[in-house]
């Protein structure tokens, strides 16, 4: 391996002379290519730069996208949720209204009173200004039972056939008119001309129309929601009418067992009397002709106590017919005039008391009055009694009745067992089931009676 001028060994030997001229023209090519790589790479950066910026800005403005569509979304599912939040009120709302109104329908006894509540709530549900309620009569007629507001139904009863009415009440389904010019073709013939619009529906009790509800001239007409609105209540408000009427049918037919009743008691008891009078009277007519005056007396005393209980009965059966101060004073002032027409009269020793007094309907205090009156009459007829106490005991969910005797009592169990107990303790029972109470009676072979019946209120 050669030396260097120095001494040194050197790496390598050049074994031919370099060409200058081709070195040049290698390192000058070497510079351009490096030249151009430079430029490429600060093309890449800058297309990079700008790729990325790009990417940047899609990724903001998607990101943007995303929180505008998630924000409006929240809103959309915000205001769904309100109007569904709401929906759901204006239900609750709605039940809770329809609740009320059959509460306070079921406890009316008068059918003028249910229908004048049905009319007036009916209005204020869907802002209409007049209603009418129309029931069948029979298979043709349709009667207008009540009308409220304005305008006022116009006539008195309706054809079944050849009016809306009927219609209504033969299809079973609403119709709604917000078009005076259909009125006539529709033959709305109750309504006057001031008529501008109309929701008639159907009154249904167990799948069977009964009558047809009218309500009418809403500002703006009536709509789908009234519709949906209306046919909700006209179910209830048709439940109500029919508990009524059937009520006052059940009052009637109980008028009409107690007529019965007191007839067959003025046959047994005033009948007999008034009968055995006129035989004491004949006796003692005999007798005088006869100059017996002693056998006279006796038949005079005979015919003055028979005419002196049939006067008690009488007076009995009379109040029993009417009590003429229950309806105006109510209950415990009626009490206090049965006690003293009858019972004192009758010789008994009668104690009343009251506690917490007040009224109640008019209903319960009737059934209440009888079911006492039955109690009295029995210890009146078959305690042999010297001894009665009535009780009553008012509280604010409840009423209770006591009659207490101190007479020849009977053996309870005996009693059901032989299916004994007569008229008078069915009739309790059964006006005690009607009123939803309990009946209760304690005695024992002379160990006197008590009755007691309870009932919620």
């Amino acid at each position: 391996m050669p030396e260097s001028a120095n001494g040194n060994t050197m790496p390598y030997r050049i074994l031919e002379p370099i060409d200058i001229t081709l070195l040049q023209a290698v390192v000058t090519a070497l510079e351009a290519d490096i030249s151009d790589r430079t430029r490429v790479a600060a093309a890449l950066a800058l297309q990079n730069a700008a790729l990325a910026a790009a990417l940047e800005l899609h990724n903001t403005d998607l990101a943007s996208a995303l929180d505008m569509h998630n924000t409006d979304l929240a809103a959309a599912l915000a205001l769904q949720n309100t109007e569904l939040h709401a929906e759901l009120q204006r239900r609750l709302t709605e039940s809770e209204s329809f609740n009320r109104v059959l509460v306070s329908l079921l406890k009316k006894t008068v059918l003028d009173q249910v229908l004048d509540i049905v009319c007036s709530e009916a209005q204020g549900l869907i802002g209409a200004t007049g209603s009418a309620i129309s029931l069948l009569t029979d298979q043709a007629w349709l009667e207008v039972k009540h009308r409220l507001g304005k305008p006022l139904a116009a006539v008195e009863r309706l054809p079944v056939d050849g009016s809306l009415a009927g219609r209504v009440l033969r299809q079973g389904e609403a119709v709604r008119l917000n078009d005076p010019a259909l009125f006539e073709q529709a033959q709305v013939y109750q309504w006057p001309a001031d008529l501008t619009a109309l929701l008639a529906l159907p009154l249904y009790v167990n799948g069977v129309v009964i009558g047809v509800l009218d309500v009418v001239n809403k500002a703006g007409g009536f709509t789908e929601e009234d519709v949906r609105v209306m046919s909700v209540f006209a179910n209830q408000a048709a439940m109500a009418i029919e508990h009524t009427r059937l009520q006052q049918q059940a009052e009637q037919l109980a008028v009409l067992e107690e007529r019965q009743r007191l007839a067959r008691e003025l046959h047994d008891s005033v009948t007999q009397s008034l009968y055995s009078v006129t035989l004491y009277a004949n006796a003692a007519a005999l007798a005088q002709a006869a100059g017996k005056g002693e056998v006279v007396a006796g038949y005079l005393t005979e015919l003055q106590q028979t005419a002196q209980e049939g006067m008690r009965d009488m007076r009995l059966l009379i109040f029993q017919l009417h009590p003429p101060v229950l309806e105006a004073d109510g209950l415990v002032a009626a009490l206090q005039a049965r006690l003293a027409a009858v019972e004192d009269r009758a010789g008994l020793q009668t104690h009343f008391r009251v506690e917490g007094e007040r009224r109640l309907p008019i209903a319960i205090e009737e059934d209440l009055y009888w079911i006492a009156q039955e109690a009295l009459n029995n210890v009146r007829k078959h305690a042999a009694a010297s001894h009665v106490t009535v009780y009553l005991h008012f509280t604010a969910e409840s009423v209770r009745l006591n009659v207490i005797d101190d007479g020849v009592g009977f053996d309870p169990p005996a009693v059901r067992a032989e299916g004994r107990g007569g008229g008078g303790l069915r009739s309790i029972s059964e006006r005690t089931a009607r009123l939803g109470g309990q009946l209760k009676y304690t005695s024992g072979p002379d160990q006197g009676t008590r009755l007691t019946v309870e009932v919620t209120l």
